[in-house]
């Protein structure tokens, strides 16, 4: 993982204004969506990534991503670390995963988030903290008013959490009605799995599943 970041920290060490531009005209231009439809948008693109159909995944992750789902904004950060379906970048990738880990969110997200940003060489980490600083202003839950709740499920003192548009602003739909998602927390790989090797993807299939609850139900 160190070896592959250095290599990625010897790119420009911003994120273009232009990324934020271009997502913030298409959010602004974007169609009337409902809560419905992004909590769908998020489970297929989940689905569609744990068949390794990482291209075909992206759009419905972003979708998800850009309007405050945490399992969608945490997947997005793997495969942008990664390079499954995107081009690889420390950048969106910090970016993403920080926004996912901000406030609520299970315990696998955050140590995701926090392995990831640890091996950032400490020089470079204020430059990291505005990127991640700029994703938490305009896609974290505060910004699309999404509430994360922690709950103990039976037969487990595993805080989880589940996460739901809490106002109206995505139409009157508040709760996920689709598919309730496995938590991370009951296994898996870690951020350090995923790069085993200088920056090769032979860690990626450990994290194929994405992020299939880090958030919670969503």
């Amino acid at each position: 993982m160190k070896i592959f970041l250095r290599t990625a920290l010897l790119l420009p060490l911003f994120l273009p204004m232009s990324v934020l531009a271009d997502t913030a005209s298409a959010l602004a231009n974007a169609p009337s969506i409902t809560a419905q439809e992004l909590y769908q948008a998020q489970n297929i693109g989940l689905s569609l990534y744990g068949s390794k159909d990482y291209q075909e995944a992206r759009p419905h992750l972003m979708l998800a991503a850009q309007h405050g789902l945490k399992n969608a904004q945490a997947t997005l950060g793997l495969m942008h670390l990664t390079g499954n379906g995107v081009d690889r970048s420390a950048q969106l990738g910090i970016g993403w995963l920080g926004v996912a880990a901000d406030g609520k969110a299970g315990s696998r997200i955050k140590k995701t988030y926090k392995d990831a940003i640890e091996s950032i060489p400490k020089e470079y980490r204020p430059q990291f903290d505005k990127i991640v600083n700029a994703f938490v202003s305009r896609y974290g839950t505060k910004a699309h008013g999404v509430r994360c709740e922690g709950y103990k499920p039976v037969g487990t003192n595993v805080k989880q959490y589940k996460c739901h548009f809490a106002d109206s602003r995505y139409g009157d739909q508040i709760e996920d009605p689709f598919t309730t998602l496995s938590h991370m927390d009951t296994g898996g790989s870690d951020v350090g799995s995923v790069y085993s090797s200088s920056g090769s993807s032979s860690g990626a299939a450990s994290q194929q599943s994405g992020f299939t609850g880090g958030g919670g139900r969503r």
